[in-house]
């Protein structure tokens, strides 16, 4: 359906940057089909010797045929360009959609309807014989009917030679801006090694992410951060509602914020509680796999709903991408004039580092 001549692609508004700004992502749209899509452009000549990054990330897009794993249409190269074509998510990323329409945290129905579609993405990625390692909330995209996971430039696959390999040793090339999501058997470098469970473990403090509305551990220092995953400590992130937020003052006697007064006036169910908790498991022998988590009481919440119908309880609309116009890719701010009926902004987080 989408071909690989540059002048059949009308790029309309720049979304975002990515890979540390050495690509840009388009909303862009295909003459003969009139459909849009989103376009990464490369220039070639700025990735340098991290092309294998981006050219192995997109090896591995094509072995991959799910609902719930991003896909890419066709990739080509215009004179000194590198073009990837793939579908358009348009509500972005689940960091996106917190910013624009729940700063504190998606709804409890929301937040497991995007956990089921991201375990059914794990299952089939571990079933491929391959561990993200990368997961979090800006790796996973909202279409108009499920959560779709991202993010795969630090994918690798546990099979060698035919074989499935036991466990990995490795540290993922850029660790450090995964730090507050990888589990902590991938921290300690040691000969025991990680697993695809080291994936559930980072499905844990994603929920915990989109959950609350900001990263886990996001107060504490990188240090700090992976003494406590190493060691264990008190820092545990948790989610944040009646049941784990007291209502009333702290030891230093602080007011209770507005923050804190929205998190006091929640309360997430027994069954997401022991979700999180049992992904969060430090002890990878004590965390369950990503299928035997599908049959988790959690789902039963949401068995007879969906991420559609639940945005559509809160109003919450896609853009009109026909009135997106050509013109539009000078502007300066975006996507800023793009309006849903809430009156919040539309962007894209392509962050995939």
């Amino acid at each position: 359906m989408f071909d690989n001549n540059i002048n059949n692609y009308v790029l309309k508004v720049e979304l975002a940057k990515c890979f540390d700004n050495r690509g840009t992502v388009y909303l862009a749209q295909h003459r003969p089909t009139k459909k849009h899509v989103a376009m990464k452009k490369f220039l070639v000549e700025d990735l340098k010797n991290d092309i294998s990054f981006v050219m192995d990330e997109a090896k591995q897009l094509r072995e991959f045929d799910h609902p719930n794993i991003l896909s890419y249409h066709t990739m080509f190269v215009n004179y000194l360009d590198l073009y990837f074509v793939l579908p358009l998510m348009c509500y972005g990323s689940c960091k996106d959609t917190m910013s624009n329409y729940f700063e504190t945290g998606f709804p409890e129905p929301i937040l497991v309807c995007i956990l089921r579609d991201i375990l059914q993405g794990l299952v089939y990625l571990h079933w491929k014989g391959y561990i993200h390692r990368s997961l979090r909330a800006s790796h996973v995209f909202l279409n108009e009917t499920r959560a779709v996971i991202g993010g795969f430039r630090v994918c690798t696959s546990i099979l060698g030679e035919g074989k499935r390999i036991r466990t990995l040793h490795d540290l993922p090339p850029h660790s450090v801006k995964s730090l507050n999501w990888l589990a902590p058997e991938v921290l300690a470098q040691n000969l025991i090694g990680y697993t695809e469970k080291s994936d559930v473990y980072s499905l844990a403090m994603t929920a915990y992410e989109m959950a609350n509305g900001a990263e886990p551990y996001y107060n504490i220092t990188a240090t700090l951060i992976l003494a406590e995953k190493l060691k264990g400590g008190v820092y545990l992130p948790m989610l944040l509602d009646a049941t784990t937020v007291p209502n009333e003052d702290g030891p230093s006697n602080e007011p209770i914020t507005p923050l804190r007064q929205i998190y006091v006036s929640r309360q997430f169910s027994d069954a997401l509680h022991n979700f999180a908790e049992r992904c969060s498991e430090r002890d990878p022998k004590n965390r369950p796999s990503a299928s035997a988590l599908l049959s988790h009481p959690v789902f039963k919440l949401v068995a007879n709903t969906n991420i559609k119908e639940q945005f559509a309880q809160h109003c919450i609309q896609k853009v009109d991408f026909d009135s997106i116009q050509d013109s539009d890719i000078n502007l300066q701010d975006s996507f800023s004039q793009m309006r849903v009926e809430t009156g919040s902004s539309f962007e894209w987080d392509f962050d995939d580092s």
